[in-house]
């Protein structure tokens, strides 16, 4: 059975929600866009499980990366059947309390499926653009010069 255009809106809304809830620093709420032993595949590592996505949310929120920070999803292509689907989408995340400035870009691959209590990531992989680490090579250049 193809994805429903219902279905196809409760997924991207799904994605939409776990921007909110990283936006907001809602630690709990964002772990719970995934299965209980889902999975994030990230730049800085694999994180399986609830308490693994939230143990690596709060370093990264007390490492201040999420300070003054929105994220902006986009570009959805959703492809699937029945009660799981594959996600496409690109992210950019955007200082908000500075002058604004991008931040980083990226690519969402993810994996979801339909629960009990609606869609929920079986994974989920971030791919950081590689231009975000140019730039942050070369400011450290620049500063040590």
């Amino acid at each position: 059975m193809a994805l429903s255009a219902d279905d196809k809106i409760a997924i991207q809304e799904l994605s939409n929600a776990h921007f909110r809830h990283l936006d907001s620093h809602e630690v709990d709420e964002w772990a719970g866009c995934w299965v209980p032993d889902g999975v994030f595949y990230a730049t800085y590592g694999t994180y399986e499980g609830h308490d693994a996505i939230k143990e690596f949310l709060h370093g990264h929120i007390a490492a201040g990366k999420e300070d003054g920070a929105r994220h902006l999803g986009t570009n959805y292509v959703i492809t699937g059947d029945g009660d799981r689907a594959d996600v496409y989408s690109l992210v950019v995340k955007v200082q908000v309390e500075k002058p604004p400035f991008i931040i980083a870009t990226g690519v969402y691959l993810d994996v979801v499926v339909r629960t009990a209590d609606g869609w929920k990531f079986e994974s989920r992989k971030l791919d950081i653009d590689k231009g975000v680490f140019a730039a942050a090579e070369q400011a450290a250049a620049a500063s040590a010069s």
